[in-house]
């Protein structure tokens, strides 16, 4: 994904996505393999001109580098067991999103993105041991998350955040 010039979150990701690879001792080539992209794009990730898919954000929570802090850039703040995430599951969450915003004619800046699917994901967890209940609890979020964009379209002045 193409990130417009000036996008701090971008810039902030790929600061901390530069960060992590040197903490754990790769080189860019190295962490490009990792990730399963070309050195290229692996570059553009640490510059904030592009931003990663699914796939390499999965292998470098498979590495042990905190995604929602690659993302957010906030660490959460009490100590609990990593969670096992289900990587079909959160990738359907993203996508949905992804696509609904898109669908709407609205952009989502790649931190909301990973707030959202993390809420999302984090609502659907106690239907995961039943995948049709989940898919429909999905549904119902993604409706309900629809109509809450659609009504900040029409009426802005209503809106959390500032236009």
């Amino acid at each position: 994904m193409r990130i417009t010039e000036g996008d701090q979150t971008a810039v902030s990701f790929g600061m901390r996505l530069k960060a992590e690879r040197t903490r754990i001792g790769l080189n860019q080539k190295e962490m490009a393999a990792r990730l399963g992209v070309s050195l290229n794009t692996y570059g553009r990730y640490e510059r904030g001109l592009r931003s990663p898919e699914l796939r390499p954000l999965e292998r470098l929570a498979s590495m042990g580098i905190d995604v929602h802090w690659l993302l957010t850039g906030a660490r959460v703040e009490h100590q609990r067991a990593p969670a096992e995430v289900d990587p079909q599951l959160m990738g359907m969450i993203v996508d949905a999103v992804r696509a609904m915003y898109r669908a709407e004619g609205a952009a989502i800046p790649d931190r909301t993105l990973g707030e959202e699917a993390s809420r999302i994901y984090t609502e659907l967890s106690p239907r995961q041991g039943d995948p049709a209940a989940a898919l429909i609890a999905l549904g119902e979020i993604l409706a309900e998350r629809r109509r809450r964009l659609r009504e900040s379209a029409t009426n802005p002045s209503r809106s959390k955040r500032p236009a």
